[in-house]
């Protein structure tokens, strides 16, 4: 366990879990401090490939966005999370494959939720600018 603070911000406690015996590995993010008196809504507009590496902190109270997609996740999908942008992307992209029963098996031919990856896919490598919403009431999200 390590508190981080991100400047700006406040204090994240980053709980880190890894088994020898059988390489279980588990990662952990909670916000620490107090609950602010006002929400926060950050509105965060990708236009270039530079922008996929800011920093994102998502935590597990905070709406997430992704208008050009019709992508939304409500709190608690992912839980907590401390990557970037693309990173966050990914996450995304590698829970509905790994996760959802519609990519796989009998389902495997699912145009639709394939053609929703590839979408996932240009914007993490930059091609399609888009915007990238976190809408938190407990104000414990950052980029």
């Amino acid at each position: 366990m390590c508190i981080a603070t991100i400047p700006y911000f406040k204090e994240i406690i980053i709980m880190a879990f890894s088994c020898e015996f059988c390489g279980l590995k588990s990662t952990e993010i909670k916000q620490g401090g107090g609950i602010s008196e006002k929400g926060t809504k950050i509105t965060f507009k990708v236009d270039c490939a530079e922008d996929l590496n800011r920093d994102v902190f998502k935590s597990d109270t905070t709406n997430f966005e992704i208008p050009e997609l019709e992508l939304e996740l409500a709190p608690g999908t992912l839980g907590s999370v401390y990557t970037t942008v693309e990173g966050l992307i990914e996450k995304i992209h590698e829970h509905l494959t790994k996760v959802n029963p519609f990519g796989s098996g009998d389902s495997d031919g699912n145009e639709k939720l394939l053609s929703f990856l590839r979408k996932l896919d240009a914007l993490r490598e930059g091609k399609t600018s888009f915007t990238f919403i976190l809408d938190d009431p407990l104000s414990n999200c950052f980029i």
